[in-house]
């Protein structure tokens, strides 16, 4: 599978597919069966170096399939996204990643940012008191004692 994102003359291919809930997998294949397959699904750039900015507008979404089997890559999706000003100038932040939930009243998909929280490890009170002694220590050596 991959994903085709279009607004205006820019078209993008996002070509590498991850799904999963908790745990990611590399997409290579899926078996959908009777009951059909509910996951997450995550559309990443290809790793050749591509960059893409996302800028306020409209887009168009298109979800591409090969079946197994078959020679002919197949559309099995396409949608209408919006990304307003407001989004897109959030979305410049390193942490910040855009979200499309379907919003059943207005029959469309509704953009929003959440920012990802970096969690830095504090040290202990222990290894805090170790590295000022050793920092003390260190400036009150004499010069010809640090060999």
């Amino acid at each position: 599978m991959h994903i085709s994102l279009s607004r205006n003359e820019t078209i993008q291919t996002f070509n590498i597919w991850v799904y999963g809930e908790e745990r990611l997998v590399r997409g290579s294949g899926l078996f959908v069966g009777e009951t059909g397959v509910a996951t997450s699904h995550h559309f990443l750039l290809p790793s050749d170096g591509s960059h893409f900015i996302f800028s306020a507008g409209i887009y168009k979404l298109e979800v591409f399939s090969k079946m197994l089997g078959n020679q002919r890559t197949i559309k099995l999706f396409s949608e209408r996204l919006e990304i307003s000003q407001e989004n897109a100038k959030r979305l410049t932040s390193e942490n910040a990643g855009l979200f499309f939930d379907w919003g059943p009243d207005s029959s469309r998909y509704l953009a929003h940012i959440e920012t990802k929280a970096l969690h830095f490890e504090e040290p202990s009170p222990l290894e805090l008191l170790d590295s000022l002694l050793a920092s003390s220590m260190e400036k009150n050596l004499p010069s010809d004692a640090s060999h």
